[in-house]
């Protein structure tokens, strides 16, 4: 098979005479440009895209997918029924009510704010697995004991950060004051209920681990005064992304009687900040791949003066303009093809290593909602969307030397090269 004269004097070009090293240096510096821009751009979208993942699923398993409360934070009565009502729907997988509230937590050593989360010990799974994230504990252990005397019949779970805070453990009392008042021979003051600390969980979100507190749904209604009603109904779905569609359905089951919220707009803003900044950072690294590719144009330029009366040559012999463009142009394409293929290489590298290898956060989870450097590759941003994008970047980058060889006359071109 016979190779096109364009595709043969453009690889014969590429491999520049000694006494025209440079051309090969700035060949060879256009292909590290690429390459680097390339890479840089497919471990930062693959390190955010990662970041992204790694929050949304921790928010989304220790949260509910979807609220359903009352207007203006009013109680839910009948609570049974809806949460009944809500299982047997398309997608759903649990519904459970829930009491939630704040509280001022005191030990002997300290006091803190902490949110209390009230819950089915037998099926806390609409709120948040549990079991999951407790540390030699059970859901059921905030159910009073069989044993009368036991132990304390009010039990606590709090985030493993919160008890070192306070410096607790388990088998430790806790008291928790209620920004609710209540009549004593003191005058008014809040009340208060002490519980036994009966486990400790770490759900890896510093925010969560320094703030959540968990008891039983009974213990939660005493505290707040609810009674008969609870806070609201928590819900979870089969596929997270099917959230906000079950929401609407759960509106319309109900007649917009309750207010529903799934977890993207419960957490809307977060969300559309990282998502935006992504682009935003995808966008300036694409900065990177447009000024290696413009530099491509530097070699092709010498490349054009250098072979100016090999051009005329060309011309003379009957080489139409739009082969001497085809040849520049496969040149310009051809070092940027090296560039990515290579950046893709590294940046697929990179990303294995950061994915085998943890990268721990400075602070930690103190700092970050993350412990630890997180990558997820896209396959279709990075061996696509970039690749192409970086393609045609290459290509545009081509024309201008390409033109300007095609442009030189044949006789100036062997008179003067």
């Amino acid at each position: 098979m016979n190779t096109p004269f364009e595709i043969f004097l453009g690889l014969r070009y590429l491999r520049s005479k000694r006494k025209r090293s440079s051309i090969s240096v700035l060949t060879w510096l256009s292909v590290i440009g690429v390459a680097i821009g390339v890479a840089a751009l497919n471990v930062v979208l693959s390190v955010m895209n990662g970041f992204d993942e790694d929050l949304k699923s921790k928010i989304v398993g220790l949260n509910a997918h979807i609220i359903v409360s009352g207007y203006q934070n009013h109680p839910i009565p009948d609570y049974d029924r809806i949460a009944d009502a809500i299982r047997h729907m398309d997608h759903v997988t649990a519904a459970g009510p829930y009491v939630e509230g704040q509280a001022l937590a005191r030990s002997r050593e300290r006091s803190l704010g902490v949110m209390v989360w009230g819950v089915d010990p037998d099926h806390p799974q609409a709120i948040t697995d549990l079991n999951k994230y407790l540390w030699e504990a059970k859901a059921t252990d905030l159910k009073m004991p069989v044993t009368p005397g036991a132990a304390r019949s009010d039990r606590i779970f709090l985030g493993a950060e919160l008890a070192r805070r306070l410096q607790v453990g388990v088998g430790d009392d806790l008291i928790l004051f209620l920004p609710i008042l209540q009549s004593t021979p003191l005058g008014m003051t809040p009340k208060s209920m002490k519980f036994q600390v009966v486990g400790l969980l770490s759900t890896g979100m510093y925010d969560y681990d320094t703030a959540y507190t968990y008891v039983s749904l009974g213990n939660g209604q005493k505290m707040y005064q609810l009674e008969n009603t609870v806070t609201g109904v928590a819900v979870k779905v089969d596929n997270v992304d099917l959230a906000p569609q079950v929401a609407k359905a759960i509106r319309q089951k109900f007649n917009g009687q309750y207010f529903v919220q799934d977890w993207l707009q419960m957490n809307h803003n977060l969300f559309v900040a990282l998502q935006t900044e992504k682009w935003v950072m995808g966008v300036i690294l694409s900065l990177i791949v447009l000024v290696a590719a413009l530099n491509i144009v530097n070699p092709l330029t010498m490349m054009v003066i250098e072979k100016t009366k090999e051009i005329g040559i060309l011309k003379a012999m009957g080489s139409t303009r739009q082969s001497i463009t085809v040849l520049f142009i496969f040149e310009g394409l051809f070092i940027g093809v090296i560039g990515i293929l290579v950046g893709l290489f590294i940046g697929f590298v990179l990303c294995a290593i950061i994915a085998k290898v943890p990268i721990p956060m400075p602070g930690g989870g103190m700092v970050y909602y993350i412990d630890r450097l997180p990558v997820k590759v896209e396959p279709f941003v990075c061996y696509l969307v970039v690749p192409v994008s970086s393609f045609v970047l290459c290509f545009v980058s081509s024309i201008f030397p390409a033109v300007q060889a095609a442009n030189l006359e044949p006789v100036e071109a062997i008179r003067f090269g």
